[in-house]
């Protein structure tokens, strides 16, 4: 019937095979540079990620994407075979980026980290520590209230927006859900075009339940393998709020297992606001000087150290601008204004 709530997502896998040993993987990046800015930097590198773990029969029992690194948790026996995984869908990921924001060169380091954990007590500190990526980066009060670790999403398709109800789903909605589920029938990922093309003409609250739509439907961490190391699905959840857990076996410095990364999100919003670009990542393709003249832009307006406006930038600031010569920067300006004119002279803006 056409009124019925749509059944949001492919079931999830069931497995009963008793897992005791499972690797976590850290991913970061060239430089601990910032690489997801805008939700399609998510759902492409989501959907690459869960295609490539279906083509390699990956149990996946957690994956977390932070602004700046990865944290997948594998059940495998196997680091060559994982090895295999991780390059081919890193790989993918670095062309399709690449080709949008206009850049070059790698985003992730060469090698990546890894540790085997053994027996049911490791493998839940290990669980309890990538699902709290986010709480103790303070993007989120609670593991399950941030999409990007995809714990929502274990017992529930729309965790973060309305059902969708086809009967009243506008035409826009029906047709990207249905561009979504052929994608979805051949396993094929969703690259930066096609989504694009999904959202053009979607209300925001529409973008809302076709998000959830997307990542229920390509989901690939097996729920149900996870939860048979706690006694249930709440008592996961109490376990993973009630502590913060650690993970000394991968080569991560204090920084990274803590701070703040809400001043990514204030510095979008500065750029943003400013009226000088049209998209996020259109700084990625800035010229140097002019990232350095940025940088100080928002050092001044945030109060952000200059080591996370690098990462933020993609661009390693190895003087801060208070050392800049005058000449410099005024250069700079020189080079910003005529852009502006090269600009107002040649394009329309809506």
């Amino acid at each position: 019937m056409q009124d019925v709530k749509i059944m949001q997502g492919a079931k999830k896998i069931q497995r009963t095979k008793n897992i005791q040993r499972a690797i976590h993987v850290y991913q970061m990046t060239v430089g601990k540079v910032v690489i997801f800015y805008t939700l399609q930097d998510f759902l492409v590198f989501y959907t690459i990620f869960s295609t490539y773990a279906r083509k390699h029969g990956m149990t996946i029992l957690g994956l977390a994407l932070m602004y700046n690194h990865i944290h997948v948790l594998i059940a495998a026996d196997s680091r060559t075979e994982i090895r295999s995984f991780v390059s081919g869908y890193s790989s993918r990921f670095v062309r399709d980026y690449n080709a949008d924001a206009g850049r070059k060169g790698p985003l992730f380091n060469m090698q990546f980290g890894s540790a085997v954990k053994y027996g049911a007590k490791s493998i839940r500190t290990a669980a309890g520590y990538l699902y709290n990526n986010h709480t103790n980066k303070k993007l989120c009060g609670k593991a399950q209230d941030i999409r990007w670790n995809f714990l929502a999403y274990a017992h529930n398709n729309h965790p973060f927006s309305e059902p969708i109800i086809i009967r009243k789903a506008s035409f826009h909605l029906k047709q990207a859900l249905e561009m979504v589920k052929a994608q979805r029938r051949i396993d094929n990922y969703l690259n930066y075009t096609y989504l694009k093309r999904l959202y053009s003409d979607l209300k925001p609250s529409e973008k809302e339940q076709l998000t959830d739509f997307i990542i229920s439907s390509y989901n690939a961490v097996d729920y149900t393998a996870l939860e048979q190391f706690y006694r249930s699905y709440e008592e996961m959840l109490y376990s993973f709020n009630a502590n913060t857990f650690a993970e000394y076996d991968l080569p991560e410095d204090a920084s990274e297992r803590r701070g703040d990364d809400r001043v990514y999100n204030h510095l979008a919003e500065l750029v943003l606001s400013s009226g000088r670009y049209e998209h996020l990542k259109d700084i990625l393709i800035l010229p140097g000087i002019e990232k350095i003249k940025l940088a100080s832009e928002l050092r001044a307006k945030s109060g952000v150290s200059y080591k996370q406006i690098g990462a933020f930038l993609q661009y390693k600031i190895i003087t801060t601008p208070e050392k800049i010569s005058r000449k410099e920067v005024m250069e700079a300006e020189k080079m910003i204004e005529e852009s502006k004119n090269f600009l107002k002279n040649t394009q329309t803006w809506n």
